[in-house]
């Protein structure tokens, strides 16, 4: 990307990011609201859902403004790390709110089995907030969606949030039409659930839920810990690197390619053939940034080893080991 495009990405990156704090801070009062109105565990759940968000978005606008800097002395390997960071804080944080949401509905059908009153539900404001928040929800989605594809698709932020907003969209949707059906459970064989129908869809939703923290903590973990980017990533760089240093008087040993966050990390070891000036491996260097960024689609940032005998594929000293 020109220094033009990258500024104008980030404006619709902080633009996007705005407008979902805004969002979900609706969103949540509306589920607090709709709780104190109804008496509903299932729809504070999605209120707390939406408070993550809030918080989430205020934090995901301030690294995005980060990950753009370039590295410096308190960063010298970048900033693009934050952006893993953030994923991985965001899904512990979802994780404890699905947490609370199944141990007060554990607690709610304890009760029950007990023989304890469950109080009965008001659900004359469910119909509104249902619909109101799937609307907001499924807008949300589509603008981070949008704003995404307009960045050209690199933001790991946005595309984050958005899959957010469509779970949300989605959960607060079916939350919604399973209490307004709780009433026709009367007269029916599964009546004797109705008191725990609420409690029984927090416990529904929160298994819904872990899916995406889950995931998405396993891949934030996974970049923060050092993974190798994945294989469909690997072979371009593969293609991309073979057309760039063929014809010239060098040897690539090997390579490698790190995901952090929107940026794809590649070293590069090769093997001069003759001697070659500094300033050649430096062109050749932003070369390869060039490329790969246009081939990937996503910021690139390479260095150059030279050496005879790369790293990874060293020998284990304690495999040549004398018997």
């Amino acid at each position: 990307m020109t220094p033009t495009t990258t500024a104008k990405a980030r404006m619709i990156e902080q633009r996007s990011l705005r407008f979902g704090v805004g969002a979900n801070a609706v969103m949540a009062l509306a589920g607090f609201a709709a709780h104190v109105a109804s008496g509903s565990s299932a729809l504070l759940l999605d209120g707390l859902y939406s408070g993550v968000l809030v918080g989430s978005s205020l934090i995901a606008s301030r690294i995005s403004r980060n990950v753009v800097r370039p590295p410096d002395r308190a960063w010298p390997y970048g900033y693009e790390g934050q952006e893993a960071l953030y994923v991985l804080f965001r899904s512990l944080v979802l994780l404890g709110v699905i947490g609370f949401g199944l141990g007060s509905a554990s607690s709610t059908l304890i009760d029950w089995a007990r023989g304890g009153e469950i109080p009965a539900l008001a659900l004359q404001s469910v119909a509104g907030y249902t619909v109101v928040i799937t609307l907001l929800c499924s807008l949300l989605s589509w603008r981070h969606f949008h704003d995404w594809r307009r960045t050209g698709r690199i933001s790991l932020l946005l595309v984050t949030e958005a899959r957010n907003a469509r779970i949300d969209a989605l959960i607060t949707m079916a939350t919604g039409i399973a209490l307004l059906l709780t009433p026709w459970l009367a007269g029916t064989p599964l009546a004797p659930l109705a008191p725990i129908a609420d409690a029984l869809l927090v416990v529904a939703v929160s298994l819904v839920l872990l899916q995406e923290p889950l995931s998405a903590m396993k891949e934030a973990m996974g970049q923060a810990a050092g993974r190798a980017a994945d294989p469909r990533i690997l072979q371009r760089t593969r293609e991309v690197l073979m057309q760039e240093l063929s014809g010239l008087q060098l040897q690539m040993m090997d390579f490698t390619v790190q995901q952090l966050g929107r940026t794809a990390f590649v070293v590069v070891y090769i093997n001069p053939l003759e001697a070659m000036d500094s300033a050649v491996i430096d062109g050749l260097r932003h070369h390869i940034d060039a490329r790969c960024s246009q081939d990937l689609q996503q910021p690139v940032r390479s260095e150059i080893i030279l050496t005879v005998m790369p790293p990874i594929h060293r020998p284990d000293p304690s495999l040549q080991a004398a018997p």
